[in-house]
């Protein structure tokens, strides 16, 4: 039966967020998000005062067999001097004449738009769910980390994608142990004058996070893909993780009072999402939830920055040293998601702090 490839309404919105719920519905490491938040970020999102974005989806017959989005996001052309096009939110039954369809009616929206190129997964940017997984499909993936079909990466390289960045996790237990030389080098920068590490206040968090989002802003400002996060955007961040965040899961470091580095560490909420499949109007699905939450045993690292200026006085190791000891030892396990594959210097350190390489996700680009 021929493929029918149609773009979606946001009338339609259902259709498109409940797909992959079908299509995993038997994968037993698969989590999707509450479809609620997926319809809020797809409609209502910040993101959308400077993107803009269409969905396709594609039937056979009746019967629904795959979804992408096409979307361009003008934040990130004007911030790196680009004119490219994103995909993201893909998923797809195991077959290439599908894919292929639903590639052809992004990229044909895309060129539209007038980009040059188009690059993904991105759902819907580096400040959300970035890439696929293409290495490490064996676990539950981490809060807010992809998961997809090993099958994903053949539908892609098929259509005419390449990869053009590897972005790598890293899982440490509370019992690997740090290198001599992390602990000695670690020892010796702790001991300059002036440094204080102290938990995030929460009871102050707007004031905390706008000093979080200028010391990410400029941290990663010069690392690839990235772009800023706006008051706006990080509002929206913390709105997303308050209920979660827990204090001994979060550290600013102040070099003289003047701060200079951050991380934070949220619990792995992806066993509570898993409980829920999508829905909080389950009454039991609930209660298992909630007793899934109780025994979450292991964490994710989803932010840690160092401003440019405090660079080169291993502050970075001391926050890393500060997770594994204060946090993954709260929480038994953690990932430290996502590192750059050409970060050698962050590899570095993270390696020799005990933590060894566990995933891979993947991004392609395609020339239109």
């Amino acid at each position: 039966m021929a493929v029918n490839v149609r773009e979606i309404s946001d009338k339609e919105l259902d259709a498109f967020v409940d797909f992959p719920f079908e299509l995993y519905k038997k994968d037993p490491y698969w989590v999707g998000e509450l479809k609620a938040d997926t319809k809020h970020l797809l409609r209502d999102n910040i993101f959308w005062t400077h993107g803009k974005r269409a969905l396709f989806m594609a039937y056979r017959g009746e019967k629904p067999v795959g979804r992408i989005m096409a979307l361009v996001n003008q934040a990130h052309n004007d911030y790196h001097h680009e004119n490219i096009g994103f995909f993201g939110f893909f998923d797809c039954i195991n077959d290439p004449e599908v894919s292929q369809a639903l590639f052809a009616a992004a990229e044909n929206w895309l060129r539209g738009q007038g980009v040059s190129a188009v690059r993904g997964p991105a759902n819907p940017s580096s400040n959300h769910v970035y890439g696929l997984l293409v290495d490490g499909f064996d676990s539950m993936p981490a809060i807010m980390m992809p998961y997809n079909y090993p099958y994903y990466e053949a539908l892609i390289t098929h259509v005419g994608y390449g990869k053009i960045k590897d972005l790598l996790a890293f899982h440490r237990t509370k019992d690997d142990k740090f290198s001599e030389r992390f602990l000695k080098v670690c020892a010796r920068c702790a001991r300059a004058e002036g440094i204080t590490l102290r938990r995030l206040n929460l009871k102050k968090i707007d004031e905390e996070a706008e000093i979080i989002r200028k010391i990410y802003n400029e941290a990663w400002a010069e690392n690839w893909g990235f772009v800023p996060m706006s008051q706006q955007e990080m509002a929206d961040v913390v709105n997303e993780l308050k209920m979660i965040v827990r204090p001994e899961g979060t550290c600013v470091l102040e070099e003289k009072g003047v701060p200079a580095g951050f991380y934070i560490l949220i619990p792995n909420m992806n066993h509570v999402l898993k409980e829920l499949n999508g829905s909080l109007w389950h009454p039991w699905r609930l209660v298992k939830a909630l007793w899934a939450w109780r025994k979450i045993k292991d964490a994710r690292m989803i932010m840690l920055g160092v401003s440019p200026q405090f660079r080169k006085r291993g502050i970075d190791l001391i926050l890393i040293k500060h997770i594994i000891d204060h946090g993954v030892a709260v929480w038994n396990e953690a990932e430290l998601s996502w590192v750059l594959e050409d970060n050698d210097g962050i590899i570095r350190g993270i390696t020799e702090c005990g933590c060894h390489l566990s995933k891979r996700y993947r991004l392609y680009q395609k020339s239109l």
